[in-house]
C-alpha cells in the first residue's frame, strides 16, 4: 500500500507519524471517528484497520484510531465493517450514551491520568501494529 494514501482518523491525541506522507485527522469524539471513516469509506476508502481490533471492550476506552487507504472505489467490505462497528458501539454504549461523544475535555475529567495514557498507549499500539503488518510506520 502506498503510504501517500493512508489516513489515520483518530481522537488520540498520542497518535503522530514520522512518515510525512501519512495523513493524520483528528476528530473530537469516537462517534466523529466512526462516522468520519464511514463518510470517507462512502468516497471510495478501504477500512484497513478493523475498528474494533484489540482486546479492549469498545464501550470502555475513550479513543479509537482507525487506518483507512484511499482506493477510490466504494469497498462494500469496508462499508459493512464500519456500519457494523457504528452499530456496535451503539449497543454497547446504551447505557451511557455520551460515552460516545467524550472529547479530550471530558475524558481529562472522567478518567484518572493514568488510565487515560494507558488507553492511548494500547491504541497506538493496535495503529502501529496495523502499519506494521502493511509495511508503514507511525
Amino acid at each position: 500500500m502506498r503510504a501517500d494514501r493512508l489516513e489515520i482518523i483518530t481522537n488520540n491525541p498520542s497518535i503522530k507519524v514520522d512518515n510525512s506522507a501519512i495523513t493524520i485527522i483528528r476528530k473530537n469524539t469516537v462517534n466523529d471517528v466512526l462516522t468520519f471513516t464511514r463518510d470517507q469509506v462512502h468516497l471510495g476508502y478501504k477500512v484497513v484497520s478493523h475498528p474494533l481490533a484489540g482486546s479492549v471492550k469498545p464501550h470502555e476506552t475513550p479513543y479509537r484510531s482507525i487506518v483507512i487507504y484511499r482506493d477510490n472505489n466504494l469497498d462494500m467490505d469496508s462499508l459493512n465493517t464500519i456500519e457494523q462497528t457504528i452499530e456496535r458501539y451503539q449497543v454497547l454504549c446504551k447505557a451511557k450514551p455520551e460515552f460516545l461523544n467524550l472529547t479530550s475535555e471530558d475524558i481529562e475529567q472522567d478518567f484518572p491520568k493514568k488510565q487515560s495514557s494507558d488507553f492511548q498507549f494500547i491504541d497506538c499500539q493496535l495503529i502501529k501494529s496495523c502499519l506494521s503488518a502493511i509495511n508503514a510506520s507511525l
